[in-house]
């Protein structure tokens, strides 16, 4: 790799750090180097070179600015698949044209439109109701105590019974995964996850220098035997888990192996970090893991996927004595969660709203997942009733990038496994489908269909392109 390197190195003009970066280029062009590829770590390039460290990590930082490379803790740096970059959550979520586009969206995992409350009565009422400009004054980090009253009633549906002093209202579950992660772990520290995990988890640990580290799971979800293995390998410091309709596989555990992940959280002394985003959906919700090990759990649902994404409204439980530690990060990123959308939030849970809003929209999620599996009768899709998304684990010689890029040409978008993987691992080609974003259950059906479409024919592999 360094003497391929080399040669394109040494034909590049201007400054060192751009003589670095156009060569990677040059060999990428020319096709020496391929996506997957590994780059030589920065000290091995820099000492082949004759040049300083800080010459190749700025070579490096360039690349990376330019989508060439994914830098990987623990592991090195990366070429990257274009194929892959084009369809990440990210990029899909913030394209300009997503909301205008005629494309039919299985994308993003929100719930499905019909029952959706109204926002406009809400505010009219809270127009009439005295002193409301409470709402725009600072207030506690946590959140008002009624704020937290109503979350606490929330929890009880959940199945999970704690006190106010465990509360902390948050800005919807991601802030709440990020207060959890940040305030207990630092830069180094090692994190159970799934091989196969949410997307937003491999954002946070770049973002916060945290290792990943994937554990093996079955039909039953991750594997006790195999988390005990791991946290003797690589000290870990805790996990990270989606018990009930995982996202992406829709796994959802039995009581049984909840209390197996339990007892073995409780003997290596590991924190657990539970993400109960999509326990709402359930029509009976199961027990969660942090009620059966409160004392090092952190436990995080919202009503995003049962109410309304955009109201960003999160509930964080955590451990007796930790709620000062969470404060502190909450504080240095939002300061407090802002107080009106928690009033709507609370409203809505404390005049039957919410549970109303629920039925419904299960029911109509369930519709829905019934029209996906009854095109695709044949494909091996997974699915959990209620669930807002479902697995489609693709045959070969396909992948999710290229049945992704296929269904986008259709005008149908879906994400593919790369999305999911931990640290690179892809042990399943297969694509997310989420049921929400469709506009009817017709629009679900069409695009069902086209998916059906391009699986009765034979895979036909796009090339990459740089």
């Amino acid at each position: 790799m360094i003497t391929i390197l080399l040669n394109h190195i040494s034909l590049a003009s201007g400054r060192k750090y751009r003589q670095i970066s156009s060569g990677i280029q040059a060999a990428l062009a020319a096709g020496s180097l391929q996506p997957g590829d590994r780059l030589p770590p920065q000290r091995e390039l820099a000492d082949a070179l004759g040049v300083t460290l800080g010459t190749v990590t700025r070579a490096y930082r360039e690349i990376d600015d330019l989508g060439l490379v994914k830098g990987e803790i623990g592991r090195g740096t990366f070429i990257v698949r274009r194929e892959e970059e084009e369809f990440t959550l990210h990029a899909i979520h913030n394209r300009p044209d997503r909301d205008t586009a005629d494309c039919i969206r299985f994308d993003l995992n929100f719930p499905v439109p019909e029952g959706t409350p109204d926002l406009a009565a809400m505010l009219a009422e809270l127009s009439r109701q005295p002193a409301m400009e409470e709402l725009l004054r600072y207030q506690p980090t946590a959140g008002l105590t009624r704020h937290r009253r109503a979350a606490g009633r929330w929890l009880d549906r959940l199945n999970l019974q704690t006190g106010l002093e465990n509360i902390a209202i948050t800005t919807g579950a991601q802030h709440a995964l990020f207060t959890s992660l940040a305030s207990q772990l630092a830069p180094g520290d090692a994190l159970a996850v799934d091989s196969y995990t949410y997307p937003g988890i491999i954002n946070l640990a770049g973002v916060l220098h945290i290792r990943l580290i994937p554990v093996e799971s079955d039909a039953d979800g991750m594997r006790p035997d195999a988390l005990a293995k791991a946290a003797a390998r690589n000290r870990l410091k805790g996990v990270y888990l989606i018990p009930t309709m995982h996202n992406p596989t829709t796994v959802t555990m039995s009581q049984d192996r909840r209390r197996e992940l339990a007892a073995v959280l409780r003997r290596t002394d590991l924190m657990l970090v539970e993400d109960d985003v999509y326990g709402g959906m359930e029509q009976e919700a199961r027990v969660p893991i942090a009620a059966l090990i409160p004392e090092r759990s952190f436990y995080l649902t919202n009503l995003s996927k049962t109410l309304a994404p955009g109201l960003r409204l999160g509930f964080l439980v955590v451990p007796a004595g930790r709620l000062s530690a969470v404060e502190r990060v909450m504080a240095a990123s939002i300061w407090m969660n802002p107080p009106l959308t928690a009033e709507i939030g609370s409203r809505w849970i404390d005049d039957g709203t919410a549970d109303r809003v629920i039925i419904i929209k299960r029911l109509a999620a369930e519709k829905r997942m019934a029209i996906l599996a009854e095109k695709l009768t044949g494909q091996e899709l997974h699915f959990h009733p209620g669930s807002l998304h479902g697995w489609l684990k693709l045959p070969p010689p396909w992948t999710g990038e290229t049945f992704a890029r296929q269904a986008a040409a259709l005008g149908v978008q879906v994400i593919p496994s790369g999305n999911f993987g931990t640290n690179g691992l892809q042990p399943v080609e297969a694509v997310r489908i989420c049921i929400g974003p469709p506009k009817n259950e017709a629009e679900t059906a069409r695009g069902a269909g086209i998916l059906a479409s391009i699986l009765a024919k034979p895979a036909v592999r796009a090339e990459p392109f740089m």
